[in-house]
């Protein structure tokens, strides 16, 4: 990316904003290892596979907290090699998006990932696509993040065959006009949560030139608010918050930087900052299908991941 697309930050202010996010996860840590805000068991394994990705990718030496974290994910995992999104050892209530976040968390670790790369191989359908997995999620089974998480997954580890291919080939007919692959409420209610992982995969698969690619990224580019942020203002309605999506499309731009969109990849950070709440977390608003389910580990989590990203640069 340059060290010119930081003129305007500070990378002291950049390590400081990332570690008060840290100490919140931290926080949030129960004795068992596992990461949820209060005693929200609802989607355990699922923040804390995520909370254990951000803390991996800040840099931060945490690793009384990594061990800890780990030792609940490993205890988490079920025969077969998958993960749910909650502690579930019902072989049909698996998360594909769960198993393939975990996937990433457990090669980072050194971990053996031989059962869960054979679980998610034999899952891929005849079209290339994964299903979610989840019983009670009836519609949009089958959403293009599930097959980009996967695909992400599995391109980090260097595996490369025919079910790579397919997958592609999936993505690519269900890619919208626009560029994005739309937004379900089911899966956070906006496009940037398809795109933060289906662009890392493109990249990886050698595409990061490819039209269909940067259609994407003019499209993420053209729908930044002013403000900096992205999507529509949530605060009255029971909805993922601006912080959460403002994360995953700087996610999605920070996989190829480009010298055109340098100041709405500054913008979009500087607007995250100023949102950080005094005990380190951003809101995120709530999960739709389950009132009450507040989003705020997640959507730090996200944040974590984006602004480390950035400042990377630096280095």
């Amino acid at each position: 990316m340059g060290g010119n697309f930081l003129d305007s930050f500070d990378k002291n202010k950049l390590n400081e904003t990332i570690n008060n996010a840290v100490k919140y996860l931290k926080k949030n840590q129960k004795k068992d290892g596992s990461v949820m805000l209060n005693k929200d068991t609802r989607w355990q394994v699922w923040e804390t596979a995520n909370s254990l990705l951000a803390v991996i990718s800040s840099g931060e030496k945490e690793k009384k907290f990594i061990d800890k974290t780990l030792n609940f994910l490993l205890k988490a995992q079920r025969q077969d090699g998958s993960f749910s999104y909650t502690l579930s050892y019902d072989k049909d209530n698996y998360c594909m998006e769960t198993t393939s976040t975990c996937l990433l968390v457990l090669e980072k670790l050194k971990q053996d990932v031989t059962k869960c790369i054979e679980f998610i191989l034999n899952k891929q359908k005849n079209d290339g696509s994964w299903e979610i997995g989840i019983p009670e999620m009836i519609k949009h089974r089958f959403w293009p993040s599930i097959t980009g998480h996967v695909l992400y997954s599995l391109l980090l580890l260097n595996i490369s065959n025919e079910n790579i291919s397919k997958g592609f080939d999936y993505l690519f007919k269900k890619q919208l006009t626009d560029g994005s692959w739309g937004s379900s409420w089911i899966y956070y209610d906006t496009p940037y949560y398809s795109t933060y992982v289906i662009l890392p995969a493109l990249k990886l698969y050698g595409l990061e030139n490819d039209e269909r690619f940067n259609k994407c990224i003019k499209f993420i580019e053209k729908n930044q608010n002013k403000d900096g942020s992205w999507c529509i203002d949530t605060t009255d309605k029971p909805r993922p918050s601006k912080s959460l999506r403002t994360s995953l499309a700087l996610n999605s731009l920070l996989i190829s930087p480009r010298k055109s969109n340098k100041n709405i990849i500054n913008n979009g950070i500087n607007w995250l900052i100023n949102n950080q709440r005094k005990d380190g977390s951003w809101d995120g608003g709530y999960f739709v299908n389950w009132p009450g389910k507040k989003e705020d580990i997640l959507a730090t989590s996200y944040a974590i991941r984006s602004i480390s990203k950035f400042r990377e640069s630096f280095n």
